[in-house]
């Protein structure tokens, strides 16, 4: 037994100093070679195979080979150092050919060759316009090849008539990318092929959300905490003398207007059976409450100035037991006693024992719990008629039903449908977005939101509630309302 176990330590030994005599092979060097291909004017050569071939061996054996982008590039790939014949060729066709070292380090490999043929090249044009068909200028505009890893080719900003040119463009297909409006992220992006043939063009619609409006609704106040509209001097039941009403409108100017050269008019509706018609419903019946008309025919503002119509209290959110909210000036607040006075042009009986507005209903947020929706509308000029389309208005609640209130052309209704079918009135149509109200009597505002410019809105308007704090102290500020988030946003472009 002892014989056998020193025989195998003895055949295991010589074995192990056998394997020690021999190295492990080396591992041959591979390198890369990226290379562009262009001719005398730099206009890459696209689509075209670059075969690589032994200068001392094996004649005729392609040792690598790749295809050129339409940027004229492409890599070969494991190849050792050494002298290789590249040659160049457009389908069958040999166009070029030239030795070529590849170097042990790899940064070194990088060949530019130069081709004298003429290449087919075209100029690519992208086009944008807007929904009126009107040339948008100043966009980005990107040109990307379409690899896994797109690379750009070039950046230009689109010119007086919306386009952008891309010279001498090689055949191949592209990826073009439009920017947004502030040129800070894509908008839209498009696949285009360039060739022989084709348009070597494309076009981009930057659909706009036109308006045609002086000035716009921004917020509002339907449902002040405590009562809505009393009379002026009306005692309430914590022994507050009320200085007016207190429910109002919240707007911003588009321009400098000077309403005693050109008067406007607002008028609000709270109705639950709207007739024939509509805006003008006080016009036609002197007792009618179910809208209310506010001329605008003095006084001044500014582009980009918000302003108020509303109660004549001025009241940024009326009062809680004796305490007051703040008080807006009569420099941006029209404000009327509209408890006692009638409507303007007498659009509207005076609403004592109602309001401008609906309230919501119930203690959380929820809607009027009418069967049609309420609203405000602007206008040019005093004298609404049933025919009278405002340039700007809003409905607000949740229960949706056909009325016969005209609407404007603006960010969330349209005169006219997607297929250019009529539909002029709310609750027609796509014209069916209600924006929020608060809940009953907790002194909310409703912040509309949104980016508008003089003729655009950029984003369009959602509306937000927010809930004065009033319980304790008069916690609330014009800045809750005009600088705070979700406050709409002028834009003078």
């Amino acid at each position: 037994m002892r014989r056998k176990v020193l025989f195998f330590l003895m055949v295991a030994v010589l074995s192990f100093a056998a394997c020690d005599r021999f190295e492990d092979p080396e591992i041959p060097r591979i390198n890369d070679c990226s290379f562009k291909l262009v001719n005398n004017e730099d206009i890459p050569l696209s689509n075209a195979c670059i075969k690589v071939f032994y200068t001392d061996k094996k004649p005729g054996f392609v040792v690598d080979s790749a295809f050129t982008t339409v940027l004229g590039t492409g890599i070969l790939r494991s190849l050792k150092p050494g002298d290789y014949v590249l040659k160049a060729f457009m389908g069958d066709q040999e166009i070029g050919t030239r030795e070529y070292t590849i170097q042990p380090d790899n940064s070194l490999n990088i060949l530019e060759w130069k081709l004298d043929l003429f290449i087919e090249n075209f100029p690519l044009t992208v086009a944008l316009a807007d929904n009126k068909n009107k040339p948008v200028t100043g966009r980005k505009v990107e040109l990307y090849t379409t690899d896994q890893n797109p690379v750009l080719i070039g950046q230009l900003l689109s010119d007086s008539q919306g386009k952008v040119v891309f010279n001498k463009t090689v055949t191949g297909n592209y990826t073009v990318l439009v920017y947004d409006d502030s040129n800070s992220a894509v908008f839209a992006q498009s696949g285009v092929a360039v060739g022989t043939g084709l348009n070597n063009s494309v076009s981009f619609l930057i659909r706009k959300i036109f308006h045609n409006a002086d000035f716009v609704i921004t917020g509002y106040l339907h449902d002040p905490k405590g009562s809505d509209s009393p009379k002026t001097g009306a005692v309430s039941g914590d022994g507050l003398v009320h200085p007016g009403q207190y429910e109002y409108v919240q707007l911003m100017a588009l321009k400098d207007i000077d309403f005693g050269a050109t008067p406007y008019s607002v008028v609000f509706t709270n109705t639950s059976s709207p007739t024939a018609y509509g805006w003008a419903d006080g016009v036609y019946s002197a007792t009618s409450k179910k809208v209310y008309q506010i001329n605008l025919s003095k006084g001044s503002v500014r582009k980009g100035q918000y302003f108020y119509v509303g109660g004549s209290a001025r009241r940024i959110c009326s009062y809680y037991k004796l305490v007051l909210s703040p008080q807006l000036p009569e420099t941006i607040f029209w404000g009327i006693d509209y408890a006692a006075e009638p409507g303007g042009s007498n659009n509207g009986a005076m609403k004592d024992g109602s309001g401008l507005m609906a309230n919501g209903s119930g203690k959380v947020q929820t809607s009027v719990t009418k069967a049609f929706p309420d609203g405000v509308a602007l206008f040019r000029g005093v004298e609404v008629t049933e025919n009278s389309i405002p340039m700007d208005a809003i409905f607000y609640g949740t229960k949706l039903a056909p009325t016969t209130y005209q609407v404007p052309e603006n960010d969330v209704y349209s005169r006219t449908g997607s297929n250019d079918e009529p539909q002029p009135t709310f609750g027609t149509g796509s014209n069916s977005y209600l924006f929020p109200v608060g809940a009953e009597d907790m002194g909310t505002f409703i912040k509309l939101g949104g980016q508008v410019t003089p003729t655009e809105w950029l984003l369009p308007r959602s509306g937000s509630v927010m809930v004065f704090n009033m319980l304790d102290k008069p916690g609330a500020s014009v800045a809750d309302i005009e600088n705070a988030a979700d406050c709409t946003l002028f834009v003078d472009k």
